[in-house]
């Protein structure tokens, strides 16, 4: 399914994408409560080098928030979507604020998180583009970069918030990271490389930082819904990968909950079914993930050609989403893990009332499965904004504030 209604003008921002990769990704650069943290942490140097782990990490004590616990602590989640996931910028060394504002967002501050925490929300997913962020020759991770990254953790755990994050939109149809083995057996090192800098960053922070390995991962073609054999196994190999290199790091990355992603984050049965559990060293610190955007003709009226766009919410959308999560919570109980919803979200088409059943239905079926659902929020209220990052003029309360009864 094409998520490019997040932002009509990604497509645009991000042609430019594959042309800086034309050389191959060699030249690529995109519970139990835990304890309460402490405001600021310091962080691990980061490591140079782009060897693959050539052994799995061995079993070890393990005193950590389960990922069961976990997710069920999370209640509710906000993503700080088009922000540091943003391609405007085609550059290298530029300054942060000239990335994470490229895509029409202000900068933010504290302000945000202390509002997630007022709304309601429990966890904050914070999507990460690395393009243009590392050195090619020695993939070290640009400071600047990640101390802005780690600014914005810092603010998220001072509040009480879950913290994930990601490799954003170096996946999806415009990414280096495809899904396909041979796509695999080249930027294997690379894609390691980068979860080892990530990682060793943040190998002190406590439990509620989660790690999640990559985001919308495409096949060639960039077929949104269907994956293939070769495709499946592409997704499989580069979630193990991303599970082995966080754990070799040692620290509290031994027992971190981590969260793999099924084929371009769909939920078809195909899909679910080519979807494999990792091994891991621990037990119960792995958690699935999908996207929501169904039906999609409800969502968005962007790139419709088999039907019409639906603006009511009828009995229609209501079974579709009442199906579609029954099969998602089904899938991930055989598989033994739990599932968060990453993101979620509808077009704004003066239709409000009827967006407001569809995000409650979505919180409340998903809330049956033991499933926590992440708001999409791309600062565009027209679009799949929601909230006002640096004052008080949210575009949808009441869209929040039904996505956060809802999971209570």
């Amino acid at each position: 399914m094409n998520r490019k209604h997040k932002l009509t003008a990604i497509g645009m921002a991000c042609i430019l994408l594959v042309m800086a990769f034309a050389a191959g990704c060699g030249k690529r650069t995109t519970p139990t409560a835990s304890p309460s943290p402490t405001p600021t942490f310091s962080p691990t140097p980061t490591a140079a080098g782009t060897p693959t782990p050539t052994e799995r990490p061995q079993p070890v004590t393990d005193n950590h928030e389960k990922a069961q616990d976990a997710v069920k602590n999370m209640v509710i989640g906000w993503n700080l979507g088009n922000y540091f996931d943003a391609t405007g910028v085609k550059a290298f060394n530029r300054k942060p604020s000239d990335y994470v504002t490229s895509w029409g967002n202000p900068v933010v501050d504290e302000k945000i998180y202390i509002k997630l925490k007022e709304k309601g929300f429990k966890a904050v997913r914070i999507p990460i583009t690395w393009n243009y962020h590392f050195d090619i020759a020695t993939t070290d991770l640009n400071e600047d970069w990640m101390a802005e990254i780690k600014k914005n953790v810092d603010w998220a755990l001072k509040n009480d918030l879950y913290v994930i994050i990601n490799i954003h939109h170096d996946t999806g149809a415009d990414g280096w990271i495809r899904a396909s083995v041979s796509n695999f057996e080249k930027c294997e090192k690379r894609y390691a490389a980068i979860w080892r800098g990530i990682a060793e960053y943040f190998k002190d922070y406590p439990d509620k930082l989660l790690f999640e390995g990559f985001n919308e991962m495409l096949d060639e073609k960039s077929d949104w819904n269907n994956a293939t054999d070769d495709a499946g196994k592409a997704i499989n190999l580069y979630n193990q990968l991303f599970v082995d290199t966080v754990r070799a790091t040692g620290g509290n990355n031994t027992g971190r909950n981590l969260i793999c992603n099924t084929y371009a984050a769909a939920h078809g049965q195909g899909v679910l079914d080519k979807f494999s559990v990792p091994e891991d060293s621990v037990k119960d610190h792995l958690i699935g993930q999908v996207h929501f955007y169904s039906p999609y003709e409800f969502v968005s009226d962007q790139g419709i050609t088999w039907t019409t766009p639906i603006y009511e919410y009828t009995s229609y959308v209501e079974k579709t989403v009442d199906d579609t999560i029954k099969r998602i919570g089904t899938a991930f109980k055989k598989k033994g893990i739990p599932c968060i919803i990453g993101e979620f979200a509808t077009e704004d088409h003066k239709n409000t009332e009827a967006r407001i059943k569809w995000y409650s239905r979505v919180v409340a079926d998903a809330k049956q499965y033991g499933i926590v659902c992440f708001v999409w929020d791309n600062g565009h209220g027209y679009n799949m904004g929601h909230l006002d990052r640096t004052g008080n003029a949210d575009d949808f309360p009441e869209i929040i504030e039904a996505c956060v009864n809802a999971a209570k």
